[in-house]
């Protein structure tokens, strides 16, 4: 791939990036500074991209796990959030266990009840949240009305919020 393909694939992409980064970071600079890091290694694996069918799917999948792996390295902050590594050299300590076993905990509990949703919402959901699709490319690649898609997602949401009350009560 050569440095204009990659500019005309990649960097459009940026903006969806930088969301899902700041989602997971909830630091604007943070988030800026994975941003980079993610662009740097995808040109650094520039030849083996030409077979990707979903750039944004790609790098989304790079990118969450990028930002999980750099939580991991620092920690979690009193209120469930990263604490970068700025955070420790300021002296903050380490967050406690059990926080970060509640977390874990609901991170396993919602994928299960994404496992458990039916087929159809368990597509939609993935393509609207995990690859962040419009409504209008779930439609083109399902064959499915808008209305529907719409419907799936909702009823989806649902059984998710569901899910995590029950988790949230039994805890």
């Amino acid at each position: 791939m050569d440095k204009q393909e990659f500019k005309d694939i990649w960097l459009p992409l940026s903006d969806g990036f930088f969301r899902v980064a700041y989602s997971i970071l909830r630091s604007e600079q943070d988030s800026r500074d994975m941003l980079q890091d993610l662009y740097i290694r995808l040109w650094n694996m520039r030849d083996s991209l030409e077979h990707v069918r979903f750039p944004s799917a790609y790098g989304t999948r790079i990118l969450r796990n990028m930002c999980i792996d750099r939580i991991r390295d620092a920690g979690w902050d009193k209120e469930g959030g990263p604490v970068l590594e700025s955070a420790f050299m300021d002296g903050q300590s380490a967050p406690p266990a059990d926080r970060m076993v509640m977390n874990r905990e609901m991170i396993r509990c919602l994928s299960r009840a994404v496992a458990a949703l039916p087929a159809m919402q368990k597509t939609v959901v993935e393509m609207r949240f995990f690859r962040q699709m419009p409504y209008s490319e779930i439609v083109r690649q399902t064959g499915m009305s808008a209305i529907s898609a719409r419907v799936l997602v909702s009823r989806a949401r649902k059984s998710l919020q569901s899910a995590m009350k029950e988790f949230i009560n039994v805890k």
